[in-house]
């Protein structure tokens, strides 16, 4: 008599792993989820810290603070800025660097856009702080650096999550 050994699997057992693998995915969609939402928080309170930092640091030593973002390099400068110049870049060495792949939380991030607009509808992807702690245009020649800040916002993203935070005329940084 002649025993029949299996070589595979039966439809029934490939059935069982296909839901149990289902089953797994449905639980682990949502963890993964949690983990991006905060990571993007974490990579926005890193932004609205360094906006807080350059706005703080020119108030404390009466000096302007050049905040320079960059969405190709992903990076977020704050500096002094060299009067004497126009100039968009800090001078000497940057006082504090942002750039959310460092982040370990937010290392999903990215920025997708960096604008700010100015009283005479001017926008850059940079504005100062002047020594009263004011956003200005801050670059540029004569009256052009002193043009207060209309409205800002640094958007991040990774995904379908998004975070913002804006700076208003004010100098308030808010985060949505």
């Amino acid at each position: 008599m002649r025993q029949h050994t299996s070589a595979g699997y039966t439809l029934l057992e490939l059935l069982m792993v296909v839901a149990i693998l289902s089953i797994v995915a449905l639980v682990a969609l949502p963890v993964s989820q949690r983990v991006t939402e905060a990571g993007a928080d974490v990579a926005a309170d890193e932004f609205a810290h360094a906006l807080r930092f350059a706005r703080d640091e020119a108030r404390r030593k009466r000096e302007q603070r050049l905040v320079s973002c960059d969405p190709d390099t992903g990076q977020l400068r704050v500096g002094a800025v060299d009067t004497d110049k126009d100039t968009s870049t800090p001078r000497k060495n940057t006082a504090y660097l942002v750039a959310p792949a460092a982040l370990p939380a937010g290392s999903a991030m990215t920025i997708l856009s960096c604008s700010f607009t100015f009283a005479d509808n001017a926008t850059a992807d940079s504005v100062v702080f002047d020594a009263t702690g004011n956003p200005v245009r801050g670059i540029g020649k004569g009256p052009m650096r002193d043009k207060a800040l209309r409205t800002g916002a640094i958007v991040l993203g990774a995904g379908h999550v998004r975070r913002s935070v804006h700076l208003a005329t004010t100098g308030r940084i808010t985060q949505s």
